[in-house]
């Protein structure tokens, strides 16, 4: 297993990122929630959560991700995934989420796809 870890910083335009490597599951995804929560509780509106360089992700993190998704829809907010990962992709693929949780090939295309929904 990949070892878990969260950085975050703010991009240009208030744009809060959350880089998540290692293995996002059920015992680490509160982590995650509770990183995103907060700062969503602090009045970030804009959000982009990094998974460049994640090697898993389960239904739980997915989960969060929805979650967050929800609760920055009903503050007039936004969040992007950045998945240049074929597997973690073909998860939210396999799910039906793909078109649901807005996913980026890149950082630049997600803090663009941000941008243009604001």
């Amino acid at each position: 297993m990949a070892v878990f870890e969260i950085t975050e910083d703010v991009a240009a335009g208030d744009v809060r990122v959350f880089r998540v490597a290692g293995d996002v599951d059920f015992g680490v995804a509160p982590q995650l929630k509770r990183r995103i929560t907060s700062r969503i509780e602090a009045g970030d509106r804009m959000i982009v959560v990094d998974l460049s360089a994640a090697g898993f992700v389960d239904s739980t993190a997915i989960g969060v991700l929805i979650g967050a998704l929800r609760h920055l829809s009903d503050q007039g907010g936004s969040l992007a995934v950045v998945c240049d990962n074929e597997n973690i992709r073909h998860i939210f693929e396999t799910v039906g989420l793909e078109n649901v949780i807005p996913l980026h090939s890149s950082h630049e295309d997600a803090l663009a796809g941000l941008t243009h929904a604001a």
